[in-house]
């Protein structure tokens, strides 16, 4: 994948602690693919937590039927 210079503002201490760095973009890059895992593990957290019911709902409709199942 091709890479994109960009002009972003941060606070200064952030700026002093990446001027300081001999690869600012990489750890940039990598706080920002730290920053998608968790920000894609909340949203899957939610769905899971929102769709926990009807789970539930469908294990108990469907619990007897398993039971009946032979192996």
């Amino acid at each position: 994948m091709g890479k994109v210079k960009m002009t972003i503002s941060v606070p200064e201490d952030t700026a002093l602690y990446l001027r300081a760095k001999p690869n600012a973009s990489a750890v940039v890059a990598e706080s920002v693919e730290i920053y998608r895992t968790r920000e894609l593990e909340r949203e899957l957290e939610v769905a899971y937590r929102e769709d926990a019911n009807e789970a539930e709902e469908l294990n108990r409709e469907w619990q007897g039927a398993d039971s009946e199942v032979e192996d």
